[in-house]
């Protein structure tokens, strides 16, 4: 989402930045955790509530929730329209609904129907929890009231931290590149077709995959080695939060890792130092991506 002073452009967020909400299960408004918290998606169709959604939009806490509802122009006014080019002149509709439900079950890529080729990231929530409806703001002011009250500041990893402060950085214009590469080698370049994503193409035929293998079949300490030498800043932080995380990874994530075990094997043997005992230009043996003169020039000693 553009959030500087010359260029506000309410949801517009891009599919790589949804990827890393995915990936760190993240909410969409303010960039947070979950936690424990329901994962909250507007519903735009007529009838009975969901108990299950997929949508385009990724989710978010109820209390952002609440507030988009006063600051959005379109969640804002019964009467707005939507602007943009491919649904310039929707209006909004009269009642406004959300419901919050207790986990994203899945994040997959998803094929327009309307632009063959053109995929967008949708969000599966399940087990529907809660819920609440307006038609102005002024009927949901007592609940943004409450929410604000109980609202409580979740403690963050000094690894989960600065992730998220690299993924909410005001100055960040590179659409969301660097937590973007995080989330790839944490486990998301294991997603179905998750390069034909828009905005993806630019991370196509690089050494994310490679990198993603090493922090799925690697051990704590290769992990932890590989982000210590990393001279990327996400980089850095995504192998801590990753062994934080690893008994309790978000749903899709761990989905995306399960996909990955089929066609990541490990060598059974690690090739040993010292000298070279790959081509000096060939990928590095601990799978880092990089080329072996750069990572590990004298070879890797045997353990």
């Amino acid at each position: 989402m553009e959030r500087s002073v010359e260029g506000v452009n309410f949801g517009a967020i891009n599919e790589r930045r949804k990827l890393a909400l995915a990936t760190f299960d993240w909410c969409a408004v303010c960039g947070l955790p979950f936690g424990d918290e329901l994962h909250w998606q507007m519903i735009l169709q007529d009838g009975p509530l969901p108990t299950a959604e997929i949508s385009g939009e990724a989710p978010v806490h109820e209390v952002c929730a609440l507030y988009a509802a006063q600051v959005c122009p379109f969640l804002f006014s019964p009467n707005s329209r939507l602007g943009d080019e491919a649904r310039k002149g929707t209006v909004r509709t009269e009642v406004m609904r959300f419901a919050g439900f207790r986990e994203t079950n899945g994040v997959f890529a998803h094929e327009s129907g309307l632009q063959p080729g053109v995929y967008t990231l949708h969000f599966e929530q399940a087990q529907r929890a809660d819920d609440f409806s307006y038609r102005t703001p002024r009927d949901i002011q007592e609940r943004f009231a409450k929410a604000l009250a109980d609202e409580e500041e979740l403690p963050l990893s000094d690894a989960e931290a600065e992730l998220v402060r690299l993924f909410n950085r005001v100055n960040d214009h590179d659409d969301g590149d660097v937590v973007t590469g995080a989330a790839l080698v944490a486990g998301a370049a294991f997603a179905k077709d998750v390069f034909r994503l828009q905005g993806l193409k630019a991370f196509q035929g690089k050494h994310y995959p490679t990198v993603a293998g090493l922090f799925l079949k690697g051990t704590a300490q290769e992990i932890r080695g590989f982000s210590d030498e990393a001279n990327d800043e996400a980089f850095g932080a995504v192998g801590p939060w990753l062994l934080e995380h690893m008994d309790n990874l978000p749903m899709p994530l761990a989905r995306w890792r399960t996909r990955g075990n089929s066609t990541v094997r490990r060598p059974s043997q690690r090739p040993e130092g010292p000298g070279r005992s790959v081509s000096k230009n060939a990928p590095c043996p601990c799978g880092s991506g990089r080329k072996a003169r750069r990572c590990h020039p004298a070879g890797i000693a045997s353990q």
